[in-house]
């Protein structure tokens, strides 16, 4: 994993079914750190700012983490 990239700040939510709520704005290394149960939704890192409805999973968080 990329050092830099796990300390950018991503807004983390929560899905749970259609309804998503959000959690917070951590790390990226605190939202991989969430439970593996919990179906997270985070803003992309890459853009630097509130998402606008462009969000990643967390696959693709932890992609994005290993540059």
């Amino acid at each position: 994993m990329q050092e830099e990239n796990l300390y950018r700040i991503v807004e983390v939510s929560l899905r749970q079914g259609s309804a998503r709520r959000d959690i917070g704005i951590m790390t990226v290394r605190q939202a991989l750190a969430l439970p593996q149960g919990a179906t997270i939704e985070v803003s992309d890192p890459a853009l630097n700012s509130r998402s606008n409805g462009h969000y990643l999973t967390r696959e693709q968080l932890k992609q994005y983490a290993c540059g």
